[in-house]
């Protein structure tokens, strides 16, 4: 034990006696230097500064543009180009380059994109191909024999290992910086649901979207894409894995083809109310069917819980859309679903065949808002209805049930989210038919008790939770 505190100075100092030994050792510190100049120099030559010029708002110079009123008398003015920079980087020989969309988002077709090199060279470029759903953009200019990256395993990545940046921040051309990828798997950072961004700590500002990440032997791990306000450590990059097929698919088709059902999830756990009212744990719930859909032409509801796809388990609306995206086009797709009404461990067997995702899912026109009529009466939940037959569904093109008319402030109706043009087509696992039969099924409630009702909207089969 007295020989303890010896050994550890022998441990601590054995590097600079090593060093003193041979004096041409590098220290760990260096040879670390030298891996970061090494990224730079193997992967900068493939790396572009995007110059894009975008058509602004007609505003007159000295207005924010967020804050420009189009009828002080300007309004014949023609839109003002504004210029912007990203980054992106090469990834084929023959002159694909990849960026964010939205860097290119609204590029002035006249103008175009132009990729300025490392060496100050100027490619004017083309658009290949957008994918919003990602972010990812496909770029070509019309060059040969420029350097490409090599693309790395955004799955085998870990994390705390060290990755570089490179890009322009506030138009500062070709920035190193360095950090260490700080997470994997993040989501719920976007609108999107096709989110599985890494996370780093590497510095990433405006301008550096579209630049690549990449780890310490020069391979791209990601796309750098979002940043978390600025200067807070906290950047997100799209892996490589995605990244490389949207981008292949872009290059082949111009566009990607998905599969869908036409439905809106959830995770049944980010609503505790409804999972308490169900007594599940897990699931994904459907929110909404839209129109027209391969769902609506299926016997799947609002407020199904999907449990499984193909004997697949499901916990939540992420894993879900996974295991739907990697379906072929007209698939059948076998849904383990459990619905309101069944027992414990009661789940029954929906089948949907995919159909091509739609670049914009088509949307019914809204019904035309029914006034508040005379001797229309609020039911004492905050709802003015109106009986809908067969007939008169029939020819507004709705579901029979009953019509909201109003549906007063902060009332039961008003705080489980029901809206006027609402059509009421059933209460828990009882369709209705009429208002005597609305008023019938939630009569049945407890006080302070909870149901489901199943809403149509717009065309689109949804649900609301109501509480007396």
């Amino acid at each position: 034990m007295k020989r303890a505190p010896a050994v550890l100075l022998c441990l601590l100092f054995s590097p600079v006696w090593s060093a003193a030994q041979n004096p041409s050792a590098k220290s760990p510190a260096k040879a670390l230097g030298d891996a970061f100049v090494s990224v730079y120099e193997k992967v900068a030559p493939s790396v572009v500064v995007l110059e894009v010029t975008k058509l602004g708002s007609a505003a007159p110079d000295g207005f924010d543009l967020g804050f420009f009123l189009p009828d002080n008398g300007r309004a014949d003015r023609p839109p003002r180009a504004e210029e912007s920079e990203g980054s992106g980087f090469i990834i084929r020989e023959d002159g694909y380059i990849v960026t964010n969309a939205h860097v290119v988002e609204g590029a002035d077709p006249q103008s175009g994109v132009v990729a300025r090199r490392q060496d100050g060279s100027r490619l004017p470029l083309c658009v290949v191909g957008i994918d919003e759903k990602t972010d990812i953009a496909v770029l070509k200019a019309e060059e040969k024999n420029l350097p490409a990256v090599l693309w790395g395993d955004s799955d085998a990545a870990r994390v705390g290992e060290f990755v570089c940046s490179i890009g322009a921040p506030f138009e500062l051309d070709y920035t190193l910086t360095v950090g260490v990828l700080s997470g994997k798997g993040r989501r719920n950072l976007t609108e999107t649901v096709y989110e599985d961004y890494l996370q780093t700590d590497a510095a990433i500002n405006p301008g550096n979207s579209g630049g690549p990440l990449c780890d310490l032997d020069g391979r791209v791990l990601g796309v750098n894409t979002l940043i978390n306000g600025l200067s807070r450590g906290l950047g997100f990059a799209i892996p490589a894995k995605l990244a490389r097929t949207i981008s292949d698919e872009l290059i082949a088709n111009g566009r990607v083809v998905r599969p869908w059902l036409g439905i809106r999830i959830q995770t049944l756990s980010d609503e505790p109310r409804l999972q308490q009212m169900m007594g599940l744990k897990q699931g994904v719930i459907v929110k909404t069917i839209e129109p027209d859909t391969p769902a609506a032409s299926s016997t799947l509801q609002p407020s199904d819980v999907v449990v499984a796809v193909d004997g697949e388990k499901v916990d939540t609306a992420q894993e879900l859309q996974q295991i739907v995206l990697r379906k072929g086009i007209g698939e059948k797709v076998r849904l383990k679903v459990w619905r309101r009404g069944a027992t414990e461990g009661d789940f029954r067997e929906i089948f949907v065949v995919t159909e091509e995702l739609p670049p914009s899912p088509s949307r019914l026109a809204s019904q035309p808002h029914t006034s508040r009529e005379e001797g229309k009466g609020s039911l004492g939940w905050g709802l003015v209805l109106e009986s809908r037959s067969k007939e008169e569904a029939k020819a507004a093109g709705t579901a029979p049930g009953v019509l909201v008319i109003d549906v007063e402030p902060s009332s039961p109706a008003a705080l489980a989210g029901l809206q006027p043009r609402d059509i009421i087509t059933g209460v828990g696992a009882e369709e209705v038919r009429g208002e005597e039969a609305f008023r019938v099924a939630l009569g049945k409630l407890g006080q302070d008790e909870a149901t489901v009702l199943m809403v149509e909207r717009d065309g689109k089969k949804t649900y609301a939770i109501f509480k007396r």
